[in-house]
C-alpha cells in the first residue's frame, strides 16, 4: 500500500503534505505513516485518503486495477496565499483527547494567534485549540490544531468541543468528541481509540460548540 501510495503521489506531481490536505487530515499524516514501520491506514482515514487522491479504497488496499477509479471524482481548489490570511482567531488552550477529564482552561489572554481562513472572514467569535492526548486519533492527533465556531449548532456525527465546570473556583475544562446522543440529563460524545462513548452530565457542562471541518474551513 506505502509503494502504491507513493507513486500515486509521485504521479499527480504532488507533495504528501499536499495529499494529506486534500484527505482532509494533518498535513503531516501521510509522511509520518510512510516512516513508520508497519504503519497503515484504517477504516474512515483510508477513505479519506483514497477520496483525497481520486482512487478507491479497495484498489489502495489490494492494488486491483480493475478498482481503480471511483466513479465520483473529488473537486480540488487551490488554497489561499498565507499572507492573504490575516491572524486573528485566538488560540485559547487545548482541548483533551482523553478519556476522562479535560484540560482547557479558559483565560482572557489567548496563548496564541492563527490564520483566519477564507470562509470565516466575517464569523464572529471564532476561536481555535491544540486537541491533548490520543482518543481522537486518527482523527485528531496530539497537537492539532482546531478551529471552533460557538455559533453555528452541531449536528449527530459532527466532532465538538464541550465545555465543563471542573468545580474548582470557577475554571472550566474542554473535551473533544463525535456527538452521540442528547438527553435531558447528558450529553454523550464518541471516543475513537480505543472507541468508547463517554456520557458528560448537563449539570457541569457550559457550553457545546462545532469543531470545522476542513470544507467549513475553506468554503470547499
Amino acid at each position: 500500500m506505502k509503494t502504491r501510495l507513493l507513486e500515486l503521489v509521485e504521479s499527480q506531481g504532488i507533495t504528501l503534505e499536499t495529499a494529506s490536505t486534500r484527505s482532509g487530515l494533518d498535513r503531516s499524516y501521510l509522511r509520518k505513516m510512510l516512516d513508520r514501520p508497519g504503519a497503515s491506514p484504517r477504516g474512515e482515514t483510508l477513505q479519506k485518503i483514497a477520496a483525497g487522491l481520486g482512487v478507491s479504497a479497495t484498489w489502495l488496499l489490494t492494488g486491483d486495477e480493475s478498482t481503480k477509479h471511483n466513479e465520483v471524482r473529488p473537486a480540488f481548489t487551490t488554497l489561499p496565499e498565507r499572507g492573504s490570511m490575516p491572524n486573528d482567531v485566538p488560540v485559547l488552550g487545548t482541548a483533551a483527547g482523553s478519556h476522562l477529564r479535560g484540560a482547557f482552561q479558559l483565560s482572557a489572554d489567548p496563548v496564541d494567534y492563527v490564520r483566519r481562513p477564507p470562509a470565516l472572514s466575517g464569523a464572529k467569535d471564532i476561536y481555535a485549540l491544540f486537541v491533548e492526548g490520543t482518543s481522537m486519533e486518527p482523527q485528531y492527533n496530539p497537537g492539532d490544531l482546531v478551529y471552533i465556531h460557538p455559533h453555528k449548532p452541531p449536528r449527530f456525527g459532527d466532532a465538538v468541543i464541550i465545555q465543563c465546570s471542573n468545580g474548582t473556583d470557577g475554571e472550566m475544562e474542554a473535551t473533544i468528541g463525535i456527538l452521540a446522543k442528547r438527553t435531558a440529563e447528558a450529553i454523550t460524545i464518541r471516543k475513537h481509540n480505543p472507541a468508547a462513548e463517554i456520557q458528560i452530565k448537563r449539570s457541569t457542562i457550559l457550553e457545546v460548540h462545532k469543531v470545522l471541518t476542513l470544507n467549513e474551513l475553506f468554503g470547499i
